[in-house]
């Protein structure tokens, strides 16, 4: 791809990171492609990232470029600076560590927020909803009546992340799936992506939780399907990010425990749990979020709430 970079040439973003920061990103292109007059040509060399681009597609871009090589992780912090006009590296990592958590715990920002400054958009530039094609919604309709799933009485369970560094114990998760079952639910363990979790990145997949079905959704059905499942429950990762405007019931979970002094991005918990927000980086007051302690077991008090609202 080679592009002209006279004064009417395109803007390249190159999208980092995993799973809910090119989501991020990608829900706020549209305002930024609007305000910049200019094409926005989307780069990036994961093939998940298509999935996810697609349900942008015609808005957040004018053309996605998906290569195999290089990798974009290698890509110096400071490219963007050298042509802050014409290229946008696209992740939270564009300031400096200093400028960085400056900015996070002195002004109490979000992560949609350093998007949106990152972006040059205004503060309150709205998130773009994601389209669910048919063909999406078929095939999710396909996984619950294949798997004999009941529509709004299924709980999808997600409980690993690659990047929250404070894991609950399967101890805590198994008690938690005891629960729901007791209360008349189907759970469903999401073992897709395995790249989410430290312990199984090499592996073709995650781990099931004991009691529950092993289901791997593509990306681009897991909307749809988490729909007809009715109930979301995960530790915060990307697909807390995917999920958020899902018509469903959302408990997000932030554990902590007292040897853990930084949890994502290196943050201290609170500050942590505050800039990474799902509620609060899409504007989803629907989206229960809890701070668990890693260290006490599963209280069934901690869904009531949740299954409740």
């Amino acid at each position: 791809m080679v592009l002209d970079m006279n004064s009417d040439a395109a803007r390249l973003v190159f999208l980092f990171g995993g799973i809910g920061d090119q989501f991020l990103w990608l829900s706020l292109l549209p305002e930024f492609r609007r305000q910049s007059r200019q094409p926005v040509v989307a780069v990036t060399n994961r093939s998940s990232s298509r999935q996810i681009a697609d349900l942008f597609s015609g808005r957040a871009y004018d053309r996605l470029e998906v290569f195999e090589q290089p990798n974009l992780s290698g890509m110096p912090p400071t490219t963007s600076h050298f042509q802050p006009q014409r290229i946008v590296r696209a992740s939270h990592i564009f300031y400096d560590e200093r400028e960085r958590y400056d900015l996070i715990g002195r002004f109490s920002i979000g992560i949609a927020d350093l998007v949106r400054l990152i972006l040059d958009i205004a503060p309150d530039a709205p998130v773009a909803l994601p389209n669910i094609p048919d063909q999406a919604r078929r095939n999710a309709a396909n996984y619950m009546r294949e798997w004999s799933l009941p529509v709004g009485r299924t709980v999808l369970l997600a409980p690993w992340a690659l990047s929250w560094r404070c894991p609950l114990p399967l101890s805590w998760w198994t008690e938690a799936v005891r629960t729901l079952n007791q209360r008349g639910f189907t759970v469903v363990s999401n073992v897709g992506n395995s790249g989410r979790c430290d312990t199984t990145k090499d592996g073709a997949l995650l781990g099931a939780i004991p009691g529950t079905l092993p289901v791997n959704v593509s990306l681009s059905d897991i909307i749809p399907f988490t729909e007809l499942c009715g109930y979301f429950l995960g530790m915060r990762s990307g697909l807390c990010d995917l999920i958020a405007h899902a018509q469903v019931k959302k408990l997000v979970i932030y554990p902590y425990a007292a040897d853990i002094d930084s949890y994502l991005t290196g943050l201290p918990f609170d500050i942590a749990c505050r800039f990474w927000s799902v509620a609060r980086a899409f504007g989803r007051p629907d989206v229960c979020e809890e701070m668990v302690n890693s260290e006490i077991p599963f209280a069934p008090s901690l869904i009531d709430s949740w299954l409740d609202k």
